[in-house]
């Protein structure tokens, strides 16, 4: 009996122990969970690619995983060199007609024009809120521009711990690419219920694909959208601005919004009303409303059957609660819940099945 109770004593000790030590290590790397969920969505993108290389370069997972991502990377390094460029060159086209001081003057000239036509064709109430509404422009460059400067300089001052957590994810996505499905199935030993792990793992794949794939698909659909209505708009740049789309449309809440708002903005305030109009509706109704509520669930519904109301809970509930990570937590938890769901649903059925007894006859 006293070693039976020595024997308890020691493991619950022990697993207090791992349990602390697990505890602590969530506490110091929680600066670092969003790269390595940055890397479990990379992973989950980048696995077609994966296992094309793998089967067609003789099944060498560590030059398949290299290759994969080393297409990514040179794409996002075009991208970023290529958007840089094109900022400077219009940037040094902006100082070159007065800088913040040239657009405040179109900003007001805007205003002015706005009151105007409110005053010759609208009651006096009317005119009064529309008056309101023509020095927004005005407002905005000047509440914008400090606060524009603070976030250039504390970008440009974070750029090496930037690009360390770029570095470190993609050291995690090649490993996560090479030695993921070793680990799941070494994680699948360790528990009892094999069966049913198994298919709650299946189920769990199948999920993730869908949410994590889809979301993929859709924000490049969204880029193409973009690069074809900048081109059919006269918007310079068309295809960088539409791989620029691609990339923020990753991100609920900053998206195609962060692109397409300001070039509007921009061509309102040098009087090229009609473009900037067009221009804010296209992005509106084509970037933003039609592809995340109609275009993303449906995607998904079809190749997972997930109902789009869930595809909507969880590419946006939770970013409103944890910030723009939650485009990454909210996929994995909701996908995690349904797999769970499902997994039960399926057992409970064969269950039933297997309890029912045959019906005897009667003579």
């Amino acid at each position: 009996m006293y070693d039976m109770d020595e024997q308890r004593i020691f493991r619950f000790v022990f697993a207090a122990i791992i349990l602390t030590l697990i505890i602590f290590a969530i506490y110091i790397s929680k600066d670092f969970i969003s790269t390595i969920l940055l890397s479990f969505l990379l992973a989950y993108i980048l696995d077609p690619v994966f296992m094309y290389f793998s089967r067609n370069v003789g099944h060498h997972r560590r030059a398949s995983a290299l290759a994969s991502i080393l297409i990514i990377f040179f794409i996002l390094i075009f991208v970023i060199f290529a958007a840089a460029d094109a900022l400077i060159t219009e940037m040094s086209n902006l100082l070159g007609l007065g800088g913040v001081a040239y657009l405040q003057i179109q900003a007001s000239n805007f205003s002015g024009a706005i009151n105007d036509l409110s005053e010759i064709y609208l009651p006096a109430l009317a005119a009064n809120y529309v008056k309101g509404i023509g020095d927004i422009p005005t407002a905005l460059i000047i509440m914008v521009q400090p606060v524009l400067q603070d976030r250039i300089m504390s970008f440009a001052s974070n750029l090496p711990i930037y690009f360390t957590q770029f570095l470190l994810a993609i050291i995690f996505t090649y490993y996560f690419l090479v030695d993921g499905r070793r680990i799941i199935e070494e994680f699948k030993e360790l528990l009892s219920e094999k069966e049913v792990t198994t298919h709650l793992l299946i189920e769990l794949n199948l999920i993730y694909k869908s949410l994590f794939r889809v979301f993929f698909l859709n924000s490049l659909l969204i880029g193409i959208t973009g690069a074809l209505g900048f081109l059919v708009l006269g918007v310079p740049y068309p295809l960088l601005w539409g791989m620029i789309i691609a990339v923020v449309a990753l991100v609920p809440m900053v998206g195609p919004e962060l692109i397409f708002g300001p070039i509007a903005l921009y061509y309102l305030l040098t009087e090229e009303y009609t473009r900037g109009i067009a221009l804010f509706a296209f992005g509106v109704i084509f970037l933003t409303v039609i592809p995340n509520n109609f275009v993303l669930p449906r995607l998904a519904s079809a190749s997972a059957s997930i109902h789009p109301l869930i595809t909507l809970m969880a590419f946006t509930a939770p970013v409103f609660v944890i910030g723009i990570v939650g485009v990454i937590v909210g996929p994995a938890v909701y996908g995690f819940i349904l797999a769970a769901y499902r997994t039960m649903i399926y057992f409970r059925k064969v269950t039933s099945k297997t309890n029912v007894k045959p019906t005897q006859k009667t003579d």
